[in-house]
């Protein structure tokens, strides 16, 4: 008999299934905030460099294509050389070191994280470990990010992206995608 967890999607055949599904589940989880926060990075670099050229450009389009060829080559950084382009923002001593620290668990997170805990893995105390491990590491990110889009926030709203701006965005995207599924 299938063992379904509420809200799960896939089936677990028994509770160490189901164990190893989270354990999987919070990795991910934890990887997805690092990379909210690569790109709230990347958005920080955007509204500092480029935003402030708009009114250099002739027309809509080419100001459009200056601003997604900016966005892609930051995007396609590596975690420490968008730290890097974070240098001229001059972001509080205390930020910056945060996201040292985030670069530093991004890493091992996407390098070592399961060798590290390959023993852990095969005992259901060393999973309820690792998904606490990933549960932190899901808090530090998201506060980073906070922290560091709370910096942003008053270079954000010189151009008129305010949080209501973003809030109608994020509530047309959502709408958006509803109206695809």
């Amino acid at each position: 008999m299938d063992v379904y967890p509420p809200g799960a999607i896939w089936p677990a055949e028994d509770e160490h299934s189901v164990e190893v599904r989270e354990v999987f589940a919070r990795y991910g989880l934890a990887m997805y905030q690092a990379q909210v926060l690569e790109h709230g990075m990347v958005n920080a670099v955007v509204i500092a460099s480029i935003l402030p050229t708009m009114h250099q450009y002739p027309d809509r389009s080419s100001w459009e294509d200056t601003f997604e060829q900016a966005y892609d080559s930051e995007l396609a950084k590596t975690f420490g050389n968008m730290l890097r382009a974070l240098e001229p923002l001059a972001l509080p001593d205390e930020l910056v070191s945060t996201l040292r620290q985030a670069k530093v668990e991004r890493d091992r997170l996407a390098h070592r994280f399961f060798r590290e805990h390959d023993e852990n893995f095969l005992c259901k105390s060393g999973r309820a470990r690792m998904i606490a491990e990933c549960e932190e590491i899901i808090g530090r990110f998201t506060a980073v990010d906070a922290e560091l889009d709370s910096f942003m926030s008053p270079h954000r709203e010189r151009y008129g992206i305010t949080k209501e701006w973003v809030d109608g965005f994020l509530s047309a995207a959502l709408a958006s995608g509803e109206a695809k599924s």
